[in-house]
């Protein structure tokens, strides 16, 4: 399945089979995020929200309500694709998070004019993240003195230093920032996670909790250019 800001109704379809197994019976939903210049009400995920969710949108601005409209729509297609037949609404929970139902795991993103969501039954305390990103027509490379730390610094420099790559790293860090948010529900800065080359993750904590395991994996989607989406997604388990 490709992404496309083109989709005109939510979507969803099983992570990769060449992901890890730790991502078995997860599923991604897209949905394309409405324009600024029509009316929620007209977006492509619209129809799809509780009317809980379609009343939040009344009391908040025009680029968060279409964001919301979108990244619900995603979730709610993968929930439904993954097995959950309630009718709850998702709204956000108090921290932000996107309100999921009992017993699921799920997570939102928003890049580039399309929203993706992960969602799968929540056993054993496993939770998911998920983030996207677009190579865009700029390499912002200053942003590895926030991202990285000295040994992913060092690789990255002895690897060429390459925007691609960078952007990797950030994406990722933050699908494991999404993932552990359940568990740690505070800011988790960049610098409490190290990527090794082999895309293992180890976790120190500033405040000391845990131990948690977690396994992360990328993919590119679309041609070699400046619209080329990245998908990164993470599992969170304690232990």
């Amino acid at each position: 399945m490709t992404a496309s800001p083109s989709i005109d109704r939510p979507e969803a379809a099983p992570v990769p089979a060449n992901a890890p197994a730790a991502f078995d019976g997860a599923w991604l939903g897209r949905c394309a995020i409405g324009a600024l210049d029509a009316p929620p009400e007209s977006g492509p995920g619209w129809a799809h929200l509780h009317p809980d969710e379609q009343g939040w949108c009344v009391a908040h601005g025009e680029r968060r309500v279409r964001e919301f409209v979108a990244g619900r729509a995603a979730l709610r297609a993968a929930l439904r694709e993954a097995g959950w037949t309630g009718g709850d609404s998702l709204l956000p929970s108090e921290q932000g998070r996107p309100g999921v139902p009992e017993g699921w795991t799920g997570s939102i993103t928003h890049k580039d004019g399309l929203a993706l969501a992960i969602a799968r039954r929540c056993a054993d305390a496993r939770t998911l993240g998920v983030d996207s990103e677009v190579l865009g027509p700029r390499e912002r490379l200053a942003i590895e003195r926030k991202v990285l730390t000295p040994a992913e610094r060092a690789r990255w420099i002895a690897e060429g230093g390459t925007w691609a790559a960078l952007l990797r790293t950030f994406s990722l860090k933050e699908a494991i920032y999404k993932a552990l948010h359940p568990h740690v529900p505070r800011y988790i800065a960049f610098e409490e996670a190290e990527i090794d080359p082999d895309s293992r993750i180890t976790m120190t904590l500033a405040e000391g909790e845990g131990p948690f395991t977690l396994i992360g994996w990328t993919w590119w989607e679309g041609a070699p250019g400046p619209h080329r989406r990245l998908v990164s997604i993470c599992e969170a388990r304690p232990g």
